[in-house]
Formats: C-alpha cells, sequence, structure tokens
C-alpha cells in the first residue's frame, strides 16, 4: 500500500538528501584540489627558465642611447618575465630628464620592450657661461657650457643658480610658455623661425623677437593677432632690409600702424 502521509514523504526527501550531502562534499573537496594543483603548475611553469628575459628592446628613443635606457631600467637578462615591478621600471627611467614618458610590455615568452616618448630641446636660458637647456613645456633637460642652436629666452623669473636636471621652470614662466610656443609656431608658419634668434618674455604684455641676423628686434605685444602681426613684421624685414633698428608690431591694429624705427643696437 503507497504512503501517502505529508510525515512519511518529508522524511523520504530527508534520508535521501542526508545520502546525497557526502557526495556532494566529495565534488566541492575534488574541485578545490584540482585548483590549488592547477594554480601550482602555472606558478612552477611561469617561473621556469623558459620566461628568462634574453632580450630587452627599446623603441622611440632618438637623444637617449638604448644602452643607457636598459641601464635606466636596471632590468637585468636572466630575471624571470614574471619578477618584473613595470612601475618600478618606469620611475628608474623616467629619472632621465629627456623621458616624457615609457611603457613597460612583456612580450611572451622572454621579451621585454621599452617604448619611450622623449622631451626634445626647444629653448635656451643664459646662465654665466652655461645654458639651461628646456622644452616647450618648461622642463629642465640639461645644463652645458656648448651651445645648441636653438632660440635663447631672456627675462625669465626662474632662479637658475640652484636649478636641477627634470625640474620645472616657475609657475610664472610656466604661463609664458604657452605663448611662446604660438609665436615660434606661427614663424614656422611664415618661415621666420630661423630668424628668431632670442625671445625676451620679461614683460607677458610686449614679448620681444631678437632677430639677429636681420639686426633688428620686433615687439610682438602680448601675444594676440599673431598672424596678422607675422605678416606686418615680413613685409618691415623686406623693406627695410640692411638697416638695423626695432619693428612695433605691439600697436592696436585696429586704430595705430605698424612702424620701424631706425638705430643701432
Amino acid at each position: 500500500m503507497a504512503v501517502n502521509s505529508t510525515a512519511t514523504k518529508k522524511e523520504y526527501k530527508q534520508y535521501y538528501k542526508q545520502k546525497e550531502q557526502p557526495v556532494s562534499n566529495y565534488r566541492i573537496v575534488k574541485g578545490f584540489l584540482i585548483v590549488i594543483l592547477l594554480a601550482i603548475a602555472i606558478v612552477f611553469v611561469c617561473m621556469s627558465g623558459a620566461f628568462n628575459i634574453s632580450q630587452i628592446v627599446v623603441e622611440g628613443n632618438v637623444t637617449i642611447s638604448s644602452e643607457q635606457v636598459v641601464s635606466f631600467s636596471g632590468i637585468q637578462k636572466g630575471t624571470n618575465l614574471f619578477a618584473l615591478s613595470k612601475q618600478e621600471i618606469m620611475e628608474k627611467i623616467k629619472e632621465n630628464p629627456f623621458v616624457d614618458s615609457v611603457q613597460v610590455k612583456r612580450c611572451f615568452p622572454n621579451k621585454v620592450k621599452l617604448i619611450l616618448q622623449e622631451r626634445t630641446v626647444e629653448y635656451a636660458l643664459p646662465l654665466a657661461s652655461s645654458y639651461v637647456y628646456i622644452n616647450r613645456d618648461g622642463y629642465i633637460l640639461e645644463i652645458s657650457n656648448q651651445f645648441n642652436n636653438v632660440p635663447i629666452l631672456l627675462g625669465v623669473s626662474t632662479d637658475l643658480s640652484n636649478v636641477k636636471e627634470n625640474e620645472r621652470l616657475a609657475e610664472s614662466d610656466l604661463k609664458k610658455m604657452n605663448t611662446v610656443q604660438k609665436i615660434m609656431e606661427m614663424g614656422i608658419h611664415h618661415q621666420m623661425q630661423e630668424l628668431i634668434t632670442k625671445i625676451d618674455i620679461s614683460n607677458e604684455e610686449d614679448y620681444a623677437l631678437h632677430l639677429e641676423k636681420e639686426g633688428k628686434i620686433a615687439y610682438l605685444g602680448s601675444g594676440t593677432d599673431l598672424n596678422t602681426r607675422f605678416l606686418y613684421l615680413k613685409a618691415i624685414l623686406k623693406d627695410q632690409q640692411g638697416k638695423t633698428g626695432k619693428v612695433f608690431v605691439n600697436v592696436d591694429l585696429n586704430s595705430e600702424y605698424v612702424y620701424f624705427a631706425e638705430e643701432q643696437l
């Protein structure tokens, strides 16, 4: 005779549940052991000699040699690829002032790739008989007594007596660097960049260009309407060729005339 009571059905369910429990626990333990064994195997393979570094490739470097980059990185051949600290390597390489950014890539099974973005010397600051070289963002890249044939910035407020590589100019000078860069870009646009030997930034309301090959100083004003001012400057240089003096394009272009004052500089 079939058992239909609710109590009896509950007893059967409880019985089978208790019977299946050991099987379920066994599967969990088995799965856990498999995961541990796989993890151990992966660690063993990763730390084996197959992943020891045998090649270090440097890309994107122009000013800094590949040997210098590898030396700064501290990477040693034979080191396990997985033992590298990317952050530590990047920090070491960026101690070189010419390095703007760097990527560290693991290339399996045994190669490391270092990809650099360099800073470029674009301006010089006079310091006694030496020059402090900076890039467009005001980072100090090098101090040398050799001239690198780049425009010289005059009138900076930064104290250069204790300046160090990889530091930046004072905030007041950094604010002016954006205008300086626009001036140089406009000079390139009008094919006049070779004429600009010095830029006086002492007065942010009146930037002055020293055009030594032309024997002239050009006053640009605060850096507004640069394209128009360079067009006027270009025309005056052509008309006043062979004369020394000052070019005033710092006037209000809506109501005043640009002019040239001949004088001995």
